[in-house]
């Protein structure tokens, strides 16, 4: 998995993504099934693509667009399966060629793409998508006609125990885990990238990001206890790991803490 190939950049398929992680799968074939989960999360870890793009090919598609930064990209999988536990799924990509799976967000900082990946994998976004969904893929168009938290929601919104820099620093540990990303970590003011991959660790931080934007999107905690309850594969799923909605209880945790 750690192979490199001069002169020819990887082509990151969405199949090969997940929440906060570029390289959740890699490819041992070119067929469609031919796909493994990556177990090394490790700072130097590439994950094999399927296909490999040349610079002038990759160039010649980054031109047709105006980039805010050039250190890395957004991308959420196109496709959204209801075998999926969540609908909208994010990552920071590196700097380089991104597939049809992804749809790309081009324009923001690179502190505004954590900021944006955080708001994307949070469950009060990804309700609010499902709410607009009646296909298993998520159309361009109708994404974009989403309501989305500006930055200027935390001046207009004394109340919060939270800032922007907060939300950018807690997306960053969780997206610049390889060492690809640790340019695009230090342009959004953070040093010390990559990240140790340390499963509990980021599963604290998504709770904690999860119940902020609930608190940004101004939803009422009895409306939190009710939107969680319709994410019910995770809930399925925790209950058979856990005998509760552990997901749930953490969450409402957070905010609650949040809420003082």
């Amino acid at each position: 998995m750690t192979t490199q190939i001069d002169k020819v950049l990887p082509l990151y398929e969405g199949k090969m993504g997940n929440i906060f992680d570029h390289r959740s799968a890699y490819f041992v074939g070119i067929g469609d099934t031919d796909i493994k989960p990556n177990p090394d999360h490790g700072p130097t870890t590439s994950v094999v693509p399927r296909y490999w793009v040349g610079p002038e090919v990759t160039r010649a598609r980054q031109e047709r667009r105006t980039w805010g930064t050039q250190t890395a990209m957004l991308g959420f999988r196109r496709v959204a399966r209801n075998t999926d536990e969540r609908t909208c799924i994010a990552a920071i990509l590196p700097w380089g060629a991104a597939s049809y799976g992804w749809i790309l967000s081009a324009g923001p900082s690179a502190d505004g793409l954590a900021f944006l990946c955080a708001q994307y994998n949070s469950f009060a976004f990804d309700y609010v998508l499902r709410q607009f969904l009646s296909q298993p893929s998520i159309p361009q168009g109708t994404f974009e006609q989403l309501p989305c938290v500006p930055r200027d929601a935390f001046s207009t919104n004394p109340h919060l125990t939270f800032d922007y820099r907060w939300v950018v620093e807690q997306s960053v540990r969780l997206s610049a885990t390889d060492e690809k990303l640790a340019t695009w970590a230090a342009e959004c003011g953070v040093d010390s990238a990559p990240f140790k991959w340390d499963p509990a660790e980021r599963a604290r931080i998504r709770t904690e990001l999860d119940a902020a934007f609930f608190h940004l999107f101004a939803v009422d905690r009895d409306d939190v206890d009710y939107i969680m309850d319709t994410f019910n594969l995770i809930r399925d799923r925790d209950t058979a790991n856990h005998g509760e909605f552990r997901t749930k209880r953490l969450v409402l945790e957070a905010y609650d803490q949040m809420a003082h």
